[in-house]
């Protein structure tokens, strides 16, 4: 049974102003630069002004307990695909992992709040590993809990760039 994570960010700018900086190049560019990544490269990019489509390329370091480490090794190549339709601010994210038989996928969206925005992820995490399955999928949210918030200060910081 795969596992769900909710996470949101709120960002102190209209959700218009936080669609633009997502929907740049640019500012992956600098986000992936401010990540503790051992290397990191985007793969595609295209935006036609509705519609936003980017392919990452990361190697992360795993810190993960003895036998997810085991089985991960202490770096793996995570490869993500952002999508973003600008009339309706939402999204999607899906991740592969190299070695790992993992899928995770996220739903995304973007709305105003008072003077600040709402970015809102929905998780879907499936490890296809029998018995240990359920471990790594509670090891993986708890890291992407981290990285989010990791990301949300990032682009937080950047936002000021984009007023």
């Amino acid at each position: 049974m795969p596992t769900t994570h909710i996470a949101t960010a709120r960002y102190p700018a209209a959700a218009a102003t936080v669609l633009k900086m997502m929907t740049d190049r640019g500012f992956h560019e600098r986000k992936l630069a401010a990540q503790d990544l051992i290397s990191s490269r985007i793969l595609e990019h295209e935006f036609d002004g509705q519609h936003f489509r980017i392919r990452i390329e990361r190697k992360v370091p795993v810190q993960a307990p003895g036998m997810i480490k085991k089985a991960a090794g202490s770096e793996t190549t995570v490869v993500s695909e952002e999508r973003w339709n600008l009339a309706t601010r939402s999204g999607r994210i899906d991740v592969t992992t190299q070695g790992m038989p993992v899928e995770m996928s996220c739903e995304v969206s973007l709305a105003d709040d008072g003077n600040a925005s709402v970015y809102h992820q929905q998780w879907v995490v499936s490890a296809r590993i029998p018995v240990v399955g359920g471990t790594i999928e509670k090891f993986i949210v708890s890291d992407l809990s981290n990285r989010a918030a990791e990301e949300a200060r990032i682009a937080t910081e950047i936002l000021r760039d984009y007023g």
